[in-house]
């Protein structure tokens, strides 16, 4: 009878051990995730200016883009993806429609400054400046880059990117103007750039 004692008061140490395992694990979980909806809701809506003006293309989506970047107190913001999400970003598809249905063209504007210009089907016309991107501490302004949406569960995520590249135009011997959807690293900050439908 004594070994049975001490079979049972072991099986209801394991199974209580095991038990309590997965209510902490379960309240693991329940609270990282009741903290990352807190931080989605919390991430800063006073941030946003409410002043973005936007222009329309002429596109064949009716997508309107915002004329600038988003700024606090006249100065661009630049956050990381994550911090990004919660405002109105371009999609893939609507960065791929600004690149093929737009005529563009660049110039300088400054030592490392460059302007994008971008002229829609209707003859309206939208400019962006190459203010670069923060990482890891450092400002890198030698191209465009601004946070595109994406869904994805890499830590890399979408973003729309322009430079001069070292190529020349046989034909016009200048540089080749690059614009194109790449990869950014979600915890570098970048610029942001909105965009509505009509």
């Amino acid at each position: 009878m004594k070994e049975l004692k001490e079979l049972s008061a072991n099986y209801a140490t394991e199974k209580t051990n095991e038990m309590m395992s997965q209510i902490v694990a379960q309240a693991f979980a329940d609270g990282y995730r009741m903290g990352y909806k807190d931080r989605e809701d919390e991430i800063p809506v006073d941030l946003r200016d409410g002043k973005a003006e936007f222009v329309d293309l002429g596109l064949p989506s009716g997508t309107l883009w915002s004329t600038s970047y988003e700024t606090v107190d006249e100065r661009i913001i630049f956050l990381p993806f994550m911090e990004a999400m919660s405002y109105s970003l371009p999609s893939e598809d609507q960065w791929k429609e600004l690149m093929s249905v737009c005529r563009w063209s660049s110039r300088s504007v400054g030592n490392t400054t460059r302007e994008y210009k971008c002229i829609g089907p209707n003859g309206n016309s939208l400019s962006f400046f190459s203010v670069g991107m923060m990482s890891t501490g450092k400002m890198y302004t030698n191209r465009l880059f601004f946070w595109l949406k994406d869904n994805g569960e890499n830590i890399d995520k979408n973003s729309a990117s322009a430079y001069l590249s070292d190529k020349i135009d046989p034909q016009t011997h200048l540089k080749i103007l690059e614009i194109i959807l790449t990869k950014t690293f979600m915890g570098y900050k970048l610029p942001i750039r909105l965009v509505k439908s009509k």
